[in-house]
């Protein structure tokens, strides 16, 4: 292992995914605390914004959602879900490995409860997210992320 700014990085005879040091980990638990304010808050370019340039998101739903503009516009479109109540995404079970380039392969369980003004509050679907983090000049950005429902992952394993 040679020593990097985030900790030790994996020689080129490293043998696949090596866990992080806590002080990556509480960086990447950081960047997605900052990145879920930026959407719970509607500010979907800035959401878009944490994605590189040729970024990849893989909703739930399906489809391929390639680049900050493209994600921040499906963002603010599936905002509308939420009819006028205020969202909150939780993570948790946060899992951070570093593979051999140096990139960052995190895997959470997700949920987010949207509280209407009447106090209502109910919750999504929970969800299993798996993401590719990089540094970049500007920081922590999401090169990939994939969003799995668990009922789409039950009924998966109710055909089995």
């Amino acid at each position: 292992m040679t020593q990097t700014a985030h900790g030790p990085q994996p020689t080129a005879a490293g043998n696949g995914p090596t866990p992080v040091p806590a002080d990556v980990y509480v960086e990447v638990q950081q960047f997605y605390a900052a990145q879920m304010r930026l959407l719970d808050s509607n500010d979907f370019e800035g959401f878009g914004a944490t994605f590189t340039e040729d970024g990849a998101f893989r909703p739930a739903g399906g489809g391929l959602l390639e680049g900050p503009a493209a994600i921040a516009k499906v963002a603010a479109a599936a905002a509308g879900r939420f009819q006028g109540g205020q969202p909150r995404h939780w993570f948790d079970m946060l899992t951070v490995d570093r593979t051999e380039d140096g990139s960052l392969h995190t895997s959470y369980y997700a949920v987010v409860s949207v509280t209407a003004a009447d106090g209502r509050n109910v919750h999504e679907p929970s969800v299993v997210v798996r993401d590719v983090l990089t540094w970049t000049d500007g920081g922590l950005r999401n090169a990939s992320r994939t969003i799995r429902r668990d009922d789409h992952l039950a009924a998966e394993s109710a055909r089995d």
